[in-house]
């Protein structure tokens, strides 16, 4: 029979987040441990941590799930960064912060990620490396606790779990955005929140999207927008159509110069295609296995593909776990602009052999295709590609952009992940603001498209449903009309108001310059049925185009 063998004790010099105190298996003789040998970038470990999930609510009293955060990348060893991401990832159990990779060394850690599962005496009982071992895992733990519980070793009592809650506000850890095909919208992938915003890109949110399961890659199809519902494994369309499913992880879409869908399926360390009007996923590029090597397309080897935009070129991406900007081109192969190895990384400018960059996870093309802009993640960098040389745009205060986009005029919308907020880049001056989101419009219904030549009166039918009450004539004119023009150029005189005696009416404007945009309606009705009054709000937005 062979030795059994004792886990070595746990350490590291980062300290704990989860817990007031720090553990030790000693102190959890009486509880099977699973050691989670995990690092915030790789996708793989995100995926095992949606695993012990389950693992954790079946056997709540007799499993303790530990998190030993061994970083690869050195981003990664920070620890206000690790709490930020134990926040995003909403991780509830215990986290370890190793980053000089003590305790992975004790064990003879060589891959991320790696269970250990250590038995209520304090022995090692198993470990397995990589994702998808959650059955085998179950059938081993119930095994150990009934043992041990048979032996009356084991330990049932709960320890204290300190858990990090996600932040509050209206956005939290954003990770992806798009701008529409007309340059009017601006959809944001709000992760931490498992929904979509759509706004205008001066931020009136006009649409909240929910159901999605810590979404990403975001791409606006007509009046729908992709979503790649990263944690479902599928991408779909925000009014139900499923684009593709059974996939793993999917980061980010784009669609190709044929109508066809390529999709960074970061868990499958590949690029997947989907062709127009099919939902039978192909291979675009990659073999499936995690490395960096150019060749033909279904024959390269990729590593975390998060970033996906089209040009003339071919299909650019970020390939994030080599820290490397590629491109599939159209003759079908895969070429590496910037990077040299998984474990090569930097923040230098220069041409392909000096640049470098630190886990990228977005990528977006001017309208011509002739800049290529990174959200360098982990260096909390942008950068700008111009086919020969990578340069960092002068941009201070971002903290791990995850996705960006090029606007109509050519400034940049960036998810500036970490700091829970869009910004609004000027990719030449570095100039930048945020995009600060107005929900007052969220509720409001989209009504029939209006178009009129400039110089000329438009007419905005106004009606009111009264249903079983009467208008409330005791202070006044009891229906009041407020309307406004985003942009306002759109409208001579700008924001205007009126107020009518009657439940129908019509106002009139003077519309202003060419260009397109939305008409903001609001009514407030002075309402009575009987002896009690109400005041009702009616808010619609049209598409307005000035021609």
């Amino acid at each position: 029979m062979p030795a059994r063998v004792r886990a070595p004790e746990l350490s590291g010099d980062g300290g704990w987040i989860g817990v007031e105190r720090p553990l030790s298996l000693k102190a959890l003789r009486g509880k099977v441990v699973l050691l989670h040998f995990w690092t915030y970038s790789c996708v793989n470990c995100l995926r095992v941590i949606e695993e012990l999930r389950r693992l954790e609510r079946r056997f709540t009293e007799e499993l303790v799930v530990v998190g030993v955060h061994s970083p690869k990348f050195p981003r990664e060893a920070e620890h206000e960064s690790l709490e930020r991401a134990v926040r995003r990832h909403r991780i509830a159990h215990p986290v370890l912060d190793d980053p000089n990779l003590t305790t992975w060394d004790r064990y003879g850690i060589k891959a991320w990620p790696t269970l250990v599962l250590v038995d209520p005496k304090g022995y090692v009982a198993g470990a397995l490396s990589g994702e998808g071992h959650g059955r085998q895992l179950a059938k081993v733990i119930a095994e150990v606790v009934a043992r041990h519980e048979k032996k009356g070793t084991l330990a049932t009592e709960p320890i204290d779990i300190d858990p990090v809650m996600p932040p509050g506000g209206l956005l939290a850890f954003p990770g992806k955005v798009a701008v529409s095909a007309d340059g009017m919208r601006v959809a944001i992938a709000d992760t931490a929140h498992d929904q979509v915003l759509v706004c205008t890109t001066d931020g009136l949110v006009l649409e909240a999207h929910t159901g999605f399961i810590q979404p990403q890659g975001v791409r606006f199809d007509g009046d729908a927008v992709m979503v790649c519902d990263a944690g479902a494994n599928r991408v779909v369309r925000t009014d139900g159509v499923v684009l593709a499913d059974g996939m793993s992880s999917p980061w980010d879409v784009v669609v190709d110069g044929d109508g066809s869908l390529v999709i960074a399926e970061a868990g499958r360390h590949r690029l997947a295609r989907v062709r127009a009007g099919e939902q039978r996923v192909l291979l675009a590029a990659g073999t499936g296995e995690e490395g960096m090597e150019d060749d033909d397309a279904t024959k390269a080897l990729l590593a975390q593909p998060s970033g996906v935009t089209r040009t003339p070129e071919g299909i650019i991406f970020v390939d994030a776990e080599a820290s490397a900007l590629r491109v599939l081109t159209r003759a079908g192969k895969v070429v590496t602009l910037v990077g040299q190895g998984l474990f090569d990384w930097g923040a230098d400018d220069g041409g392909p052999d000096d640049a470098r960059l630190q886990h990228p996870l977005g990528v977006a093309a001017s309208a011509d295709g002739r800049h290529v802009y990174v959200a360098d993640t982990f260096n909390s960098l942008l950068r700008a590609w111009d086919g020969e040389t990578l340069r960092t745009l002068a941009v201070d205060g971002l903290s791990e952009p995850g996705g960006l986009d090029v606007l109509a005029d050519g400034r940049l919308v960036v998810a500036d992940t970490n700091n829970h907020r869009i910004l609004v880049v000027d990719p030449l001056t570095g100039a930048s603001e945020p995009l600060e989101l107005d929900e007052t419009w969220l509720m409001s219904t989209a009504g029939p498209a209006l178009s009129v030549p400039s110089g000329e009166l438009l007419g905005v039918p106004v009606s009111v449903d009264l249903a079983d009450e009467e208008l409330d004539l005791s202070a006044g004119d009891p229906v009041r009309i407020s309307i406004e023009a985003r942009p306002a150029s759109l409208l001579v005189d700008g924001p205007s108001d009126w107020s009518l005696a009657a439940a129908e009416g019509q106002v009139e404007l003077r519309a202003g310059e060419p260009g397109g945009g939305l008409l903001l309606v609001e009514v407030v009705t002075r309402t009575r049925r009987g002896e009690r009054s109400a005041v009702r709000v009616r808010r619609s937005r049209h598409r307005l185009d000035i021609t």
